[in-house]
């Protein structure tokens, strides 16, 4: 009775939230009727998976322009409270980030969907809470580092009254830390179970709380007679909102919807093991610093360009700023097919989780193309959206060749890693992106730029080289991979109780039951 108001509220999207054929480890009176809700996508086409794959992709996209719409709105309602407010934003962001990778791993819907896939569903909620337990520890350190953002700058010789503003900024950001965790692990546990219209309400609900609370508390609009409480208040709302949005996602689909009981085992402490948490970390970590890796990376490759003068960064800046933007849809549909991979190497069935991994990245290919197309055809419209600076449009124009290359390069390498990522491969992935990184692009850039061009051409030139060693890279160790070898270990992963051809004989015991009745 308790979800028919939420259901008329926030509809929901999903015909059949889980989507998933698994088989059941245990024979008890209510398997037959599990085992037939997941298992509505068996010997799903290439067509199905296009679809499915879109059907996911396109909540996930919209989620990410929500949370790219609150960092917008932040800058704006800051923008105009002062210069210095905003230039603290900045430093706060740019220490702030170099740590919060460390909390933003993507490989708890790895472990919830092979689980799920290989029949053990309640395994899926006992890694949310092993989750919830190894996050909480790195949390310690992220919050120390973000409390020591006003020491870091001034220790790099940043004017003094920013850095005290930044490190206020991000000493308030900093209790918002359990809330984001919360929140981003809670998103990916329901994304897992293809569950996706939460995730799309409570990343709106944030949206517009930010954006309203913001121009109320910081800018004092729209009441005449109240100024607001200018930069003080920004991190404040910032912080508020995200323990709204943790909040609204508790109450309205997990107290109301009860969303979360397919895959919830109540809470078993006993349960977080340290074999789980040896699980949960082997994954985890290195795509943590993997994240890492690539920020530190970025930053150097935004020094060169530093260098160059400053329309050559503002350039660069925008570049990112297109190429981040084209990455979010993307990963929209590398992320939603990594889902599908994900339940099928559970349920034992390589060959399907192979299709949902190409149809991904193919579709992901076509979206680089076109905007590929767009923008070696049409690429002065894409600055102008920037700037009318006529040496701001010249530098754009010249250098627009090798950044579509980088654009290409960069993004096929998210849709590719998304594969041996939802094998569990986080490792090999964290390897291959330090060599490429640090052994291929960062050196391609300075060598380019130092004997070459020190332009954006050179600069650009480097990176795409550097991306492209990494799309073959990747590219390799897809077409080698075993995936059989896989399927068993996501299967080990997912402490699956009986094997595949137990699981074959219950499933035609049932068939015989069912012809018998």
């Amino acid at each position: 009775m308790k979800t028919k108001w939420i259901n008329k509220v926030f509809p929901v999207t999903e015909t059949t939230p889980l989507v998933v054929s698994a088989t059941i480890p245990v024979r008890d009176n209510n398997s037959r009727e599990r085992n037939e809700e997941w298992s509505s996508d068996v010997n799903e086409s290439i067509l199905d998976d296009v679809l499915d794959t879109l059907k996911l992709g396109i909540p996930i996209a919209i989620s990410y322009l929500s949370w790219v719409g609150k960092k917008t709105t932040d800058s704006a309602i800051l923008g105009h409270v002062s210069r210095e407010a905003l230039a603290a934003a900045s430093l706060s962001d740019l220490w702030t980030m170099t740590t919060q990778v460390l909390l933003s791993g993507r490989v708890l819907r790895v472990l919830v969907g092979g689980a799920i896939g290989s029949g053990n569903p309640k395994l899926g909620g006992i890694y949310l809470q092993v989750s919830y337990a190894v996050l909480s520890a790195v949390s310690i350190f992220v919050f120390a580092a973000w409390n020591m953002t006003e020491s870091v700058w001034l220790w790099f010789g940043s004017d003094p009254e920013i850095c005290r503003m930044a490190g206020y900024y991000a000493r308030v950001l900093s209790f918002a830390i359990p809330a984001m965790i919360g929140f981003t692990q809670l998103a990916q546990y329901f994304f897992a179970q293809k569950i996706m219209h939460p995730l799309i309400h409570s990343s709106g609900m944030g949206l517009i709380a930010n954006l309203v609370l913001g121009l109320v508390f910081v800018l004092g609009w729209p009441f005449p007679k109240f100024d607001g409480f200018g930069f003080e208040a920004c991190p404040i709302v910032t912080t508020c909102v995200t323990y709204f949005q943790l909040a609204f996602l508790i109450i309205i689909y997990i107290y109301f919807g009860e969303l979360h009981l397919t895959c919830w085992p109540g809470w078993r402490f006993n349960e977080i093991t340290w074999s789980r948490i040896k699980t949960f970390s082997d994954l985890y970590f290195p795509q943590a610093l993997s994240s890492t890796s690539d920020l530190w990376r970025v930053a150097v490759i935004g020094g060169v360009a530093a260098k160059m003068g400053d329309m050559e960064v503002a350039v660069y800046n925008t570049a990112y700023r297109i190429a981040w933007f084209t990455m979010m849809f993307v990963f929209a549909m590398a992320g939603a097919s990594s889902t599908n991979m994900c339940l099928r190497l559970g349920r034992g069935d390589s060959k399907s989780a192979r299709q949902a991994g190409y149809v991904g990245v193919s579709l992901a290919t076509a979206i680089l193309i076109t905007e590929s197309v767009l923008l070696l055809t049409k690429g002065r419209w894409f600055g102008l959206v920037f700037s009318n600076d006529k040496e701001f449009l010249l530098l754009f124009d010249e250098a627009l060749v090798p950044f579509t290359s980088t654009l290409f390069f960069m993004n096929l390498c998210v849709a590719l890693e998304q594969i041996p990522y939802s094998m569990g491969r986080t490792r090999e992935v964290f390897w291959l992106g330090f060599f490429a990184s640090w052994g291929g692009q960062v050196p391609a850039v300075l060598l380019l730029t130092r004997y070459w061009r020190n332009d954006l051409v050179g600069l650009y030139s480097g990176m795409a080289l550097g991306y492209f060693m990494l799309t073959i890279l990747y590219a390799h160790i897809v077409c080698k991979s075993d995936w059989e070898k896989y399927v068993e270990m996501t299967q080990k992963r997912s402490e699956a109780r009986i094997s595949m051809e137990e699981s074959q004989r219950i499933s035609m015991d049932d068939d015989v039951e069912r012809i018998t009745c």
